[in-house]
């Protein structure tokens, strides 16, 4: 909680890659009280969690289009646009990224904000457990660990949808943060073989952000060139080019699941 405090000037002034860590913060302890929510009182922790997705949505929208345009920027070069073609891409990006940034701003500065403000220093000071914090501690956090690695498992079969590998993403993230939160000092319930378990569920959740990210750049390279009438065939190379990466990024997925599984059998 604290750590998202600290972020927010930085996010705020848009300094490199702050709102990318202002939103990794706010996703960290959303993911920790859905994992741990049998251990909480339900309705408390519901309203937390809803107060820091809206604070997410905001920070995502304007972190994804500040990748996009970088990534937009890096594959025009690889691809050798002209700086024409390359300006009519990019630059809409970058104009829309500083607008969602501004939206960003205004929640932040906004009543809601404050309002979570609260919420944490709330939460901060006396957490809303329920009836079975009692249970414990080291037997609870080895439960949760097993239940968002299967839960992450299950996910996988699926992969042929998109949204199924989104799905299976959001699943191994949610493994990372909660290996996270139980392996790292001050708390330090589990030991090894959990902050081996969250380094995989970060592999999967890495392959997973490179391959959604290269597909939907392709597909907004694809939209932006069905309106540019005299340069279209121009941007062929950069959708290919798109299209390679995402393939690539899942070279690695299989033998990952199967650490994963390996682990969390062995967990």
């Amino acid at each position: 909680m604290r750590r998202i405090h600290d972020d927010v000037p930085a996010a705020l002034a848009d300094e490199p890659d702050a709102v990318h860590r202002l939103r990794t913060s706010v996703r960290r302890l959303r993911n920790v009280l859905a994992a741990f929510r049998r251990y909480l009182d339900r309705d408390a922790a519901a309203a937390l969690r809803s107060r820091l997705k809206e604070l997410g949505d905001v920070l995502g929208k304007a972190r994804d289009l500040e990748v996009r345009a970088q990534q937009a920027a890096a594959a025009a070069d690889t691809a050798g646009l002209d700086d024409a073609a390359r300006s009519a891409l990019v630059d809409p990006l970058r104009a829309a990224h500083l607008h969602a940034h501004a939206e960003a701003v205004r929640w932040v500065r906004s009543e809601r904000s404050r309002d979570l403000d609260r919420l944490l220093a709330e939460w901060a000071a006396l957490p809303r457990l329920g009836d079975r914090a009692a249970q414990p501690a080291r037997k609870a956090a080895r439960r949760t660990v097993r239940r968002q690695a299967r839960r992450t498992l299950d996910a996988a079969p699926r992969l042929a949808d998109p949204e199924a590998a989104h799905e299976l993403r959001k699943a191994a993230r949610r493994l990372r943060h909660t290996c996270d939160a139980i392996t790292r000092e001050p708390v330090g319930l589990l030991g090894r073989k959990t902050k081996e378990l969250g380094d995989v569920g970060h592999r999967i959740q890495s392959v997973l952000g490179d391959h959604r990210d290269a597909l939907l750049l392709a597909e907004h390279v694809r939209d932006h060139a069905r309106v540019r009438t005299d340069d279209a065939r121009a941007y062929d190379d950069v959708v290919d080019l798109c299209q390679g990466r995402a393939l690539s990024a899942l070279a690695d997925l299989p033998a990952t699941l199967g650490d994963l599984a390996r682990r969390a059998h062995g967990s």
